[in-house]
């Protein structure tokens, strides 16, 4: 009896050995990622062209990782070398435009969108009085055309210019202030500091290389927060072939 009994013990473990680890592979969900902004959502500045979403895209698919995700980055726009190069980020563009540009691929409902925007409006001083009314206008169509979705926000990085530095911190403080009240009405809305200083920079206002870096960290690290918070959701059923020009289905 006591034999049966152990027999039937080690069974159970060597069930439970196969069974935990599927289980968490089950748990972490497949992302179908809209990088959506201007040209540091492109990657200019990048020699390659492939910004923060190359390097983005290999921490989240690395074995090295215990939460390796699989991948899908959507958008109408394609840049850089990257597989998968796939994104929502069009250069020179104002947070006026950018609320029309992601109606290009919002049908193909991503549950996750990655936002760095306003840029070009700090830069250029277009609409500073309206930002804020514009950023909460592009959340409310992002949410409304995907259902579910999971927004990370990053604030306008640093950029090496005063003037334009001074009106980036003012929208920035608003930009938080609209993520926080967000938040505590239970939107699914992150915000993702990332932090540039001068070394990290091509220009004014672009990263380089090492500035990307920063950025595609940063991003990761702010995506496995949402996870963690449970808030990323299986992605909706969509037909690429009926939706085609967004980027579906180029995910491992």
């Amino acid at each position: 009896m006591a034999t049966l009994l152990q027999y039937g013990l080690i069974w159970a473990l060597a069930l439970t050995s196969m069974v935990l680890p599927l289980a968490a592979a089950d748990a972490v969900p497949k992302l179908r990622i809209m990088p959506l902004g201007d040209s540091i959502t492109k990657g200019n500045g990048s020699p390659d062209m492939n910004g923060y979403r190359s390097k983005l895209r290999e921490l989240l698919t690395s074995n090295k990782n215990d939460s390796r995700f699989s991948v899908d980055m959507i958008g109408s726009l394609q840049d850089g070398d990257m597989r998968d190069n796939d994104h929502e980020g069009h250069s020179g563009k104002y947070l006026a435009d950018i609320q029309q540009y992601l109606k290009l691929s919002i049908e193909a409902k991503p549950n996750l969108v990655l936002v760095h925007a306003g840029t070009n409006n700090m830069d250029k001083e277009v609409d500073l009085d309206k930002a804020d009314r514009l950023i909460e206008s592009i959340i409310d169509r992002l949410l409304d055309g995907s259902q579910g979705v999971t927004i990370l926000i990053a604030p306008v990085i640093w950029a090496n210019d005063p003037r334009m530095q001074r009106n980036t911190d003012a929208y920035n403080k608003k930009l938080r202030a609209i993520i926080q009240r967000r938040q505590e009405t239970g939107q699914h809305i992150l915000e993702v500091p990332i932090s540039i200083t001068v070394s990290d920079l091509s220009d004014k206002k672009h990263p380089n290389s090492a500035g990307y870096s920063k950025m595609a960290a940063a991003w990761y690290d702010g995506i496995l927060e949402a996870q963690t918070r449970e808030w990323i959701k299986a992605p909706a059923a969509v037909d690429a072939d009926d939706h085609p020009g967004m980027g579906l289905g180029y995910g491992p």
